[in-house]
């Protein structure tokens, strides 16, 4: 494959809220003969995600980071690189646009953007801010919407009952990786430390009882515990002072927090060791070309 310098569009998101693939990003696509390793991030706009994908991808520069309030990634955009771990293998970094732009202020087209991210990457990254909680936690209900997109599709296709749908479903979904950003608090539960991994599966414990407010805590977190493949969670300090976050991207690592840097490089290292190669529903794995 033809080495690319910078990332491109690869999901044009228009303004009439149509999204189209950029033809330009189809034909680098069709050059990897090569199983691609996919990993794409999602979350609320303005929260770093652009630059964990310039970590992961081994530059400074990239994937565009902005310092205002404006979100800066718009469609989905995309960066092949030769995999640092795995010879002969293509890593493909896919940042998306931002969730919950109050400029866009359409969540039918943040759903499909969030939807895409799932069904084309073997590893998706979800990003937030701050603790995981509810108003994290509703921000992945996009996960139910799109389990019910599919199993809805799946059942006008075939007669599979339930149980064999929700199967069928699974395959579709890759890992899942929650990066909880600017976290200031103790792993501690009960007094007691817990890993980070733990913290997730704490926050993904179910509610008993039924009704509507149950039934909207619990829904995303059955997707996320069901459907994904696999659960990890890693937790970040704040990289530097609120004024150096405004230019992050021109900041030397001697500049940046010692711990953030040495929880930046714990994820890439298991991003790039743990990371599948994406398949298809058969289990024949994917190359760059459409046939």
């Amino acid at each position: 494959m033809a080495l690319m310098e910078q990332p491109i569009c690869l999901i044009e998101n228009r303004e009439t809220g149509d999204l189209a693939v950029n033809p330009k990003a189809e034909g680098i696509l069709s050059q990897i003969n090569q199983p691609v390793v996919v990993v794409a991030i999602v979350g609320k706009y303005r929260t770093g995600k652009s630059y964990l994908m310039n970590k992961l991808a081994g530059k400074r520069n990239g994937f565009a980071l902005g310092a205002t309030i404006q979100s800066k990634t718009k469609g989905i955009w995309m960066w092949c690189l030769p995999h640092p771990k795995k010879p002969g293998y293509t890593l493909v970094l896919l940042d998306t646009e931002g969730l919950g732009d109050v400029e866009k202020g359409d969540s039918t087209n943040d759903a499909w953007i969030f939807s895409l991210a799932v069904l084309l990457s073997s590893t998706m990254v979800f990003n937030s801010v701050g603790t995981i909680d509810q108003n994290a936690m509703e921000q992945l209900n996009y996960v139910t919407e799109l389990t019910e997109r599919i199993q809805v599709t799946s059942k006008k296709a075939t007669n599979v009952d339930d149980d064999d749908g929700f199967s069928e479903m699974k395959r579709f979904f890759p890992s899942f990786i929650w990066c909880v950003r600017d976290f200031n608090l103790e792993l501690k539960v009960n007094g007691a430390d817990i890993t980070e991994d733990q913290y997730l599966q704490n926050s993904l414990k179910l509610k008993k009882g039924i009704g509507a407010k149950v039934y909207e805590y619990n829904a995303p977190r059955e997707c996320i515990r069901h459907f994904f493949h696999s659960h990890k969670c890693f937790v970040f300090e704040r990289p530097a002072p609120a004024q150096g976050l405004k230019q992050l991207e021109s900041l030397h690592e001697s500049q940046l927090d010692t711990q953030f840097l040495e929880q930046t490089k714990i994820f890439c290292s298991y991003v790039y060791d743990n990371s599948k190669p994406k398949t298809i529903t058969s289990g024949l794995t994917v190359t760059g070309k459409c046939e």
